[in-house]
């Protein structure tokens, strides 16, 4: 005899076969009979929906929107540090500033973006002509570079630093060197090159010639722009070296939302989560683990897009916006607006705009944010220079890449893994470290000039060489 519906159990409901499914975009899912069921299954998104998902008018938008509280406020709070190296390119600190945004779709209730403040780094001496060469001969407009002989401005040690700030964009932007004061504000016409390359075997900087950015005026406001380079006029957006102006270092931001990162780490602080969250994120099927790295760091982090080496390559989310335009350098309207559809549907709410928080959610947001440090050192560390993600066997000695790297071992890496300045966040806690080659071992304390200081001192907003946003 066959069994009634009673037998499916009492939560069954009759109610529940009549709801409508939910809206979904027009691409192509997986089915019972097409791949349903193995973890990382495809998505087949439409060609519109492949461009608006995209689209970085979109995120553009949804970050203007923050910023003018048309759409969801952020303003909750900034942490405000010094990052600190026993010997650094100039004066061993690095000025940053972290800011929280309030999230559902963050298991920590929030996403943080790092910014290196403007003017971080200052070159001691000014850019002259006889110093500076233009490579612009080549047909191949994608080599043309400026080169800076430093022979005199910065010693081969202080030099040999600027390794972790390859991808950089550097500007025109000081008229000396006193950190902020001497910064120019709103330089209409100052140029932004990206650092390619260092040689302390012949003193020098390389700068990327062919992918100019720099500020535009447009009505009363400023903004940042991509500037098109003419290789028949090369000199066009070179630095004057009649003017001078130092060298400095432009913003640099960083988000840990997946949008930017192209990752998700594992849910710590709230291991019962949404089903929105990754609470032990797998390897996405689409991606091959390019190392060891990678491979061991399987249920902590998962990553699905690379980040760009190159600041200027990778793509901005919408609390990077945001951000940009709270320091007072915002994009230029991009001109990749959204194709409409009549189901615009935004997975994971990452790029538009996001719901406020409910109660319940804010005091999730008030109890869990910085209860470790993993995202706030992830967002951090990027932005001083500090590699996330290596490509190599790190744990066999292998290091592809000039800069030191962050560490998330729940134990303290061994000594012959690590190499000066590496940092290590411990896993799931607020202890931070970082590594002193002399000693071999990580040390919460650095020694510059005989006086001890904290490798990250958080500091008041507006108290004496605190970072500060200058636009």
């Amino acid at each position: 005899m066959a069994k009634g519906l009673g037998s499916l159990g009492k939560n069954f409901s009759m109610g529940s076969m009549s709801r409508g499914l939910k809206p979904r975009s027009h691409g192509w899912y997986p089915t019972k009979d097409y791949g349903a069921g193995v973890y990382g299954g495809a998505v087949f998104p439409t060609v519109i929906e492949a461009y608006n998902s995209e689209s970085d008018y979109k995120r553009w938008r949804a970050g203007q929107d923050f910023y003018f509280s048309s759409g969801n406020s952020w303003a909750d709070k900034s942490i405000y540090s010094l990052a600190r190296f026993p010997q650094g390119a100039v004066d061993g600190q690095s000025k940053d500033i972290v800011t929280l945004f309030p999230s559902k779709n963050s298991p920590e209730r929030a996403w943080y973006v790092g910014q290196r403040t403007r003017g971080s780094i200052i070159l001691p001496q000014p850019i002259s002509s006889g110093t500076i060469t233009i490579n612009a001969t080549d047909p191949d407009p994608s080599t043309h570079t400026l080169v800076w002989d430093v022979t005199g401005i910065l010693t081969v040690a202080q030099l040999g630093i600027f390794n972790i700030f390859k991808g950089d964009q550097f500007e025109n932007t000081a008229t000396g060197t006193n950190y902020p004061d001497d910064l120019v504000e709103k330089d209409v016409g100052s140029i932004a090159l990206v650092l390619t390359d260092v040689s302390t075997s012949n003193m020098t900087l390389t700068f990327d010639l062919s992918r100019p950015q720099g500020r535009i005026a447009r009505g009363e406001r400023v903004y940042w722009k991509k500037l098109v380079y003419d290789p028949e006029e090369p000199t066009r957006y070179a630095w004057d070296g009649t003017s001078s102006r130092h060298l400095c270092s432009s913003f640099k931001f960083f988000c840990c939302c997946p949008d930017h990162l192209g990752g998700a780490l594992a849910n710590l602080e709230y291991p019962e989560g949404d089903a929105g969250i990754d609470e032990f994120p797998l390897p996405n099927t689409a991606r091959t683990v390019r190392s060891a790295w990678e491979r061991e760091g399987v249920g902590y982090y998962r990553q699905w897009r690379s980040l760009p080496f190159r600041i200027d390559e990778r793509r901005e989310c919408k609390h990077i916006h945001a951000m940009r335009w709270a320091c007072g350098c915002p994009w230029h309207e991009p001109d990749d607006y959204m194709i409409e559809t009549d189901q615009d549907v935004d997975q994971f709410g990452f790029i538009g705009r996001e719901d406020g928080l409910t109660e319940e959610e804010y005091e999730e947001y008030q109890m869990l944010r910085e209860l470790n440090k993993d995202r706030y050192i992830l967002s951090l560390a990027e932005v001083v220079g500090i590699e996330l993600f290596p490509p190599s066997d790190v744990r066999d000695g292998i290091r592809t890449d000039s800069r030191p790297m962050l560490w998330n071992d729940t134990i303290e890496p061994d000594p012959t893994w690590c190499r000066q300045n590496d940092w290590w966040c411990r896993r799931g806690t607020s202890e931070i470290k970082i590594f002193n080659s002399s000693a071999n071992k990580f040390e919460s304390i650095i020694t510059a000039g005989g006086i001890e200081y904290p490798m990250i001192e958080v500091v008041q907003e507006g108290a004496a060489g605190s970072p500060k946003i200058v636009p």
